[in-house]
């Protein structure tokens, strides 16, 4: 389901428009993505939102075979919570 689909379904479920609720999901996004960046863990009821570290690591380039470094990274990473996974355990 893309972005727009999305926004169309919640925007009945809430009697908006559906553009209205796309710059809602815009600006929580972008909210989300700056609580992050300063280092803080945004926390749902149906999971969290958190940065984890990859370490640097040694990787191959598939076409020549030759070893490459990889560099330490940090990237977003979503933890589903408890009532999130059993609703698909079922």
């Amino acid at each position: 389901m893309r972005k727009d689909e999305f926004a169309e379904k919640v925007a009945k479920k809430v009697d908006e428009t559906p553009k209205h609720v796309g710059n809602i999901i815009d600006i929580e996004w972008e909210t989300i993505a700056e609580v992050l960046k300063k280092g803080d863990e945004v926390v749902f009821p149906f999971g969290k939102f958190v940065l984890h570290k990859r370490p640097a690591r040694t990787g191959r380039n598939p076409l020549t075979g030759e070893t490459i470094k990889i560099a330490a990274r940090v990237v977003p990473q979503f933890k589903p919570g408890k009532k999130f996974k059993d609703y698909f355990a079922k």
